[in-house]
């Protein structure tokens, strides 16, 4: 780590708001021990120097959100090139990404030893001190179960240090790790702020905590530790925060990563603890970060700039039932027009790798102008939905599918289905897909984005679809189920456009259709006649004021329905288990968890091997570079290599077996 001699960093680009933000005030000097701690805002600004930590690009600022999790089963890195990178599992143990992720993390945890050490030092209110005790404690041991999750045995600080580099500290086995970090864990929960007085998930909370203990648990009762007794710790803090009432989950699922976004919270409070991000790193207007502009839908236009460089895989893709509205938020049922920047193109349904994940688009972020690098979206650590299938997990795990096991799962599974998540379901049957059913169409407008589609008929209700044009060829494309409805028993009528009306009022450059015989209103006015004549040739008509000019072929379109089922029941422990397994890339993915889930299950690396299989029989040969991840990851990458920079300073440090 490198030389720490200052408690504080300099908080002016935490641009701090209201009570959302940690502090209220920002220190312009740096200061050594000596002259801090002296009061209570000291003490918060300390704090706020430990929470910062995690929104480093070392951490959850690019790291720990994207390049250190990414390249599985749900996604893979979608960019040409071959420099190392721990997402193709290409590093060498000099690798900078992976030494800064853990010179950050220590980095943090020194800044937490030091305001442990001095906590007592001001005089101030006892609970006040105590919630900044807690908060910290549990900070440094989230730290540590970043540590000893990717590196395993790693060496364990419990005091300040001036400059740990000159000090040799050999590894503490993971297990006493883990102990330390339920000790504190535990201690924090008890003395730091429930959610409501908090207000947001930006400050820790008693229901964080506990959430986070689960799966600190269901890490140990999986690979490497196997202690299976830990299946019912993990159980318990998950009930616990059930049975807390306090949080639920929000009945529409975009509208999490929306608020993310947007810097809103929700009255379910769904998220339980998220990382905060402020502003665009223009001016005063920091801490932002780096992660969300590479993982939104790639968009040259330099005021939603992003790099779309997480692409989804089939597997993932295929795991969500039709109507599932899951699906095509988190991966992105659209393109961005390179040459506009603004004009989506729907990507057709059976064009599986051209999506990339949308779970975040950049369009709601709240912070204007946008930065073409740093981005306010805050990160999701924990997640009521996340809470629910762990506790379904350990349950599992311990008296195989109960009630309330299937009751957790299910209520995630009707949330996804667009349905009240208390009222049990067995199926919904949707609009599953709208095909073109020919390409001759011509004549549409090349400056829209996209085009509306009425769906009409077929018994159910709710379906809404649009069409894009190319901006190319000013012909429709694709036709993308925005909500795919429910109640469906036969299949329903596809309109695309206008369909011609009379006694209608129509504006000029709407666009409408009679037959097959596409035209563009030219002149404002109210249609009460027949439709504009049709003939071979361009023409136009007026009819009460309006002119309509004819300009080509409409598109025509076909849907089909499909029944999925929502609740489920009757499976045996194993079934279950799989099913949870699934259930968590569809509500989970990119939120950094399934490569650590696949670890801790010990099916990451066969788990790899299928997907270097299915990609290379499925993928475009356009697309064959991003298969070099599946093919290089190996056993070693269960954990990463200590830094060759940490062992050339710290002798007592070996380095992890298979790196050797």
């Amino acid at each position: 780590m490198k030389r720490i001699i200052i408690l504080i960093i300099v908080l002016s680009s935490i641009c701090v708001t209201s009570c959302k933000k940690f502090l209220d005030t920002k220190p312009t000097d740096f200061v050594v021990p000596e002259q801090y701690y002296n009061n209570e805002q000291q003490l918060n600004e300390a704090l706020a120097g430990v929470y910062s930590s995690l929104a480093e690009t070392g951490t959850y600022g690019l790291s720990l959100s994207f390049n250190d999790v990414i390249g599985n089963d749900e996604g893979f890195y979608k960019n040409t090139s071959s420099a190392p990178f721990a997402g193709i599992y290409n590093i060498v143990v000099s690798d900078a990404g992976i030494n800064n992720t853990w010179n950050a993390l220590y980095e943090g945890i020194n800044l937490a030893n030091n305001l442990l050490a001095n906590i007592n030092k001001p005089v101030m209110d006892g609970n006040k001190r105590n919630v900044i005790k807690g908060e910290t404690l549990f900070l440094r041991a989230f730290m540590y179960f970043q540590l000893v999750t990717m590196w395993g045995d790693v060496p364990m600080l419990l005091e300040p240090t001036v400059d740990s580099r000159k000090v040799n500290n050999p590894a503490t086995p993971s297990k006493d790790i883990y102990d330390q970090i339920l000790k504190d864990m535990k201690e924090a929960k008890d003395i730091v702020n429930d959610y409501n007085t908090n207000g947001t998930p930006i400050h820790v909370s008693k229901t964080a905590i506990e959430g986070i203990l689960a799966r600190v648990c269901l890490k140990m009762a999986g690979e490497p530790l196997k202690d299976v007794t830990k299946y019912i710790e993990a159980r318990a803090w998950a009930d616990s925060v059930i049975q807390s009432h306090v949080h639920s989950l929000n009945p529409d699922y975009k509208q999490i990563f929306i608020n993310e976004c947007a810097d809103l919270f929700d009255a379910n409070k769904e998220v339980l603890w998220e990382i905060d991000f402020y502003g665009n790193n223009m001016g005063g207007k920091a801490i932002g970060g780096r992660w969300a502009k590479v993982m939104a839908v790639r968009n040259v236009n330099k005021d939603m700039y992003a790099e779309g460089f997480l692409g989804a895989t089939p597997f993932l893709y295929k795991l969500y039932g039709a109507g599932d509205l899951r699906r095509d938020w988190v991966i992105a049922p659209y393109s961005i027009y390179k040459s506009n920047g603004t004009i989506k193109v729907i990507i057709p349904p059976t064009d599986i790798y051209s999506r990339v994940c949308g779970k975040w688009p950049r369009e709601y972020e709240s912070v204007r102008p946008l930065s073409t690098v740093y981005s306010p979206t805050n990160y999701p650590i924990i997640r009521y939905s996340d809470v629910l299938l762990m506790y379904a997990e350990a349950d599992n795990e311990i008296n195989g599918p109960t009630p309330q096991a299937y009751e957790a799962i299910n209520s995630i599974r009707r949330r996804a289905y667009g349905l009240p998540t208390t009222t049990p379901v067995d199926s919904v049957t949707v609009v599953s897909q709208i095909v073109l059913s020919a390409t001759g169409n011509t004549g549409y407008l090349k400056t829209v984005n996209t085009i509306p589609v009425t769906i009409s008929g077929g018994g159910g209700t709710g379906a809404t679809a649009e069409a894009s044009v190319s901006p190319a060829t000013g012909k429709v494309t694709a036709v993308g189920v925005v909500d795919p409805g429910y109640g469906y028993t036969s299949v329903p009528t596809i309109i695309i456009g206008n369909a011609w009306q009379t006694h209608t009022s129509y504006l000029a450059g709407t666009q409408v259709f009679y037959g097959s015989k596409l035209y563009t209103v030219t002149t404002s006015g109210t249609s009460t006649d027949i439709p504009p004549t049709q003939n071979s040739g361009a023409s136009d008509a007026n009819i009460t004021g309006a002119a309509f000019t004819y300009v080509g072929l409409a598109a025509t379109a076909m849907a089909s329905i499909a029944t999925s089922n929502v609740d489920i029941s009757n499976l045996s422990p194993s079934a279950f288990r799989d099913t949870i397994k699934s259930e968590r890339a569809r509500e989970l993915c990119f939120e950094g968890l399934r490569k650590f889930d696949l670890i801790r299950w010990g099916i990451f690396i066969p788990r790899m091997k299928e997907m270097e299989t299915d990609l290379n029989a499925t993928m475009p040969a356009s697309l064959k570079y991003v298969t070099k991840g599946y093919t290089s990851v190996s056993e070693k990458y269960n954990l990463f290599p200590i830094p060759l920079k940490e062992l050339s300073l710290n002798s007592a440090l070996q380095q992890n077996r298979l790196w050797q």
